[in-house]
C-alpha cells in the first residue's frame, strides 16, 4: 500500500464510527435513532447523499438495522464486521500471490470470504488510494 494507508484506513474507519455514534447518541427509549436523514447529514457535516451511501453501507454490514422508521445501532463493529477489515489481508495474500491480483474469485476463496466483500474491499482500495492497477 501507498504512504500512509493506514492513516487513511483509520480515517475511514473513523469516520463511519462517528456516524454510528450519531445514531447512538439519539436513540430514544427503545434504543431507535428517529432523526431523519437530513437531520443526521446535518450533525455529520456531508453532503445528504453521501450521508445516505454511508448508511446504505451501515445498513448492508448489518452494523444499523432500519427498525419503525428509525435506525438502530447493532453490536457490529466497522473494524471487524466490514470489507474495510478485509483491505489488510487482500494486501498481504496479493502481495505472497501476486498471479491472483486480478481475481476477486480466487481472493474470496482463499480467505473464505464472499466475492461481493472482496470486491467491497477492492472498491475502498480504489477510493482511499486510487487503482488497483499499476500504470
Amino acid at each position: 500500500m501507498r504512504d500512509n494507508a493506514g492513516v487513511k484506513i483509520i480515517e475511514t474507519i473513523n469516520g463511519y464510527e462517528r456516524l454510528l455514534n450519531i445514531i447512538e447518541n439519539h436513540q430514544d427509549k427503545e434504543n431507535i435513532c428517529r432523526l431523519s436523514k437530513k437531520e443526521i447529514s446535518a450533525l455529520y457535516g456531508l453532503s445528504y447523499t453521501g450521508t445516505l451511501k454511508k448508511l446504505k453501507f451501515l445498513v448492508k454490514y448489518k452494523l444499523l438495522k432500519q427498525v419503525d422508521g428509525g435506525l438502530m445501532r447493532t453490536d457490529k463493529d466497522v473494524r471487524n464486521d466490514s470489507p474495510l477489515s478485509l483491505l489488510q489481508e487482500i494486501m498481504l495474500l496479493v502481495s505472497e500471490r501476486p498471479e491472483i491480483h486480478s481475481s476477486f474469485k480466487q481472493q474470496a476463496e482463499i480467505l473464505d470470504v464472499s466475492f461481493e466483500d472482496v470486491r467491497s474491499a477492492w472498491g475502498f482500495y480504489g477510493y482511499l488510494f486510487g487503482s488497483k492497477y499499476k500504470e
